[in-house]
């Protein structure tokens, strides 16, 4: 994250800014999550009209680190 914030072009939205932004809805979860721990090596990215599976890690509270 820190090298892209570092690209020319690229600045960091406060929470207000993020807010204000309209358009398609997007939700990172787990792909094929474990069943004990909820834990996984992959993450999902949705949105509308489709989704698709990313290296990262799952997280045991559902969100996922993308790598």
């Amino acid at each position: 994250m820190k090298k892209i914030l570092e690209l020319n072009g690229i600045q960091k939205l406060s929470k207000a800014q993020q807010r204000s932004i309209k358009g398609a809805m997007t939700s990172i979860t787990c792909c094929n999550p474990n069943p004990i721990n909820g834990s996984g090596n992959r993450c999902r990215i949705s949105f509308p009209g489709g989704s698709f599976c990313e290296p990262g890690r799952c997280t045991r509270f559902g969100g996922c680190i993308l790598y």
